[in-house]
């Protein structure tokens, strides 16, 4: 496992795994911990569904079958929050960097501004990400995972596409991977420790 820097010198943290590992739920919880800021990508393209407009429509078209969004759009969303964060502000990201190009961006723009980075990998076998996001869907109302055809389909586009982000970030040295087939708090505990915040 690659050493994490410094707890002074990290402030920018992204989460990624397969789909329904937890990575919004855990992302929360270490923006509570740790007062910094959390950037959504998945919580943007919401509130982008929601929008009555040709941009709203064509998000919502797009988000409902379970499909990636375009790489340029979820890049120019995460530079621009990117950019626009003042300098030593933490933040958290939850759903960036899920294809190569995009993950190859993420590291070009916070290189570019001088912040070193942690990648955190939830490592989530199929049936259970595929329980969780039926639970989800059933109780959070997320049209994206409300039936089993749609998470086969965000599951493909994960092996396709995030798998290659992946093994990106882990040639940089920056991947961490955590066992997220734990119960919420272990899982907490787990990423705490390996970005070197210890235990609250």
């Amino acid at each position: 496992m690659p050493q994490p820097h410094s707890q002074m010198q990290v402030r920018t943290v992204l989460f990624i795994g397969r789909p329904g590992s937890g990575k919004e739920t855990q992302a929360r919880r270490l923006a509570d911990d740790t007062g910094f800021h959390i950037f959504s990508t998945g919580e943007r393209f919401r509130e982008l569904r929601e929008h009555r407009d040709a941009l709203g429509e064509r998000v919502k078209e797009v988000y409902d079958t379970g499909r990636l969004m375009p790489s340029w759009f979820a890049e120019y969303l995460f530079e621009d929050a990117l950019l626009r964060l003042p300098h030593g502000t933490g933040v958290i990201f939850e759903g960036t960097g899920r294809w190569r190009p995009e993950a190859e961006l993420f590291d070009e723009v916070a290189t570019w501004l001088g912040r070193p980075y942690n990648v955190l990998n939830l490592e989530v076998g199929e049936e259970e990400a595929m329980r969780r996001q039926l639970s989800r869907a059933q109780f959070g109302g997320r049209p994206d995972s409300n039936s089993e055809e749609k998470i086969r389909i965000r599951f493909k586009e994960f092996k396709e596409h995030t798998l290659e982000a992946i093994d990106f970030f882990r040639e940089k040295g920056v991947l961490i991977d955590i066992r997220g087939e734990q119960g919420p708090d272990a899982i907490a505990a787990d990423i705490r420790n390996a970005l070197g915040f210890g235990l609250s």
